[in-house]
């Protein structure tokens, strides 16, 4: 699906992936959807995966846990734990990736939501431990799966506000 907005990542210091995505629909939606895990299963699934279980909430210390069916590449298993919250404004949480050899190594996500004239843009910071923890992250195919998620997302806004 080709859309109007595409991702851009980027990688601001040896332990820091940066994404940044627009959308064109209010800030109060984006971030709804966004942090409403209830509808995950609308848009996240990497292009191809099937999401099987999304809890959580935008609460502080409240867990998160997403489990999503990767076809041929497995399970995907992912949690951690709200840290901060400002409704339609800024989510921070940690994120562990449930893998051996990864899950010792939780990173910290912070994600902005900003609206000028309509569209709003999500930036994405995560945060490692290290160079090599956040290298994995970038080689484990993490800016194609992203993309197709926030394809799917864009599609997803454009759906629930009609």
């Amino acid at each position: 699906m080709k859309t109007k907005h595409q991702l851009n990542v980027q990688l601001p210091s040896p332990t820091e992936i940066l994404m940044t995505r627009s959308f064109d629909a209010p800030r109060d939606l984006v971030y709804r959807v966004f942090a409403d895990h209830t509808t995950h299963a609308k848009w996240m699934g990497c292009g191809y995966g099937t999401v099987l279980e999304s809890t959580g909430g935008p609460e502080i210390g409240q867990p998160w846990h997403f489990r999503m069916d990767m076809g041929e590449h497995g399970l995907l298993h992912l949690f951690g734990q709200c840290l901060e919250a400002v409704a339609n404004e800024r989510l921070v949480r940690t994120f562990v990736y449930n893998v051996p050899g990864i899950r010792e190594c939780p990173s910290v996500e912070i994600c902005t939501f900003a609206e000028e004239q309509g569209v709003t843009t999500i930036t994405v910071l995560v945060k490692h431990l290290s160079e090599e923890n956040r290298d994995g992250h970038v080689n484990s195919g993490m800016e194609q799966g992203a993309s197709a998620s926030y394809d799917a997302l864009d599609a997803y806004l454009a759906e629930v506000s009609r």
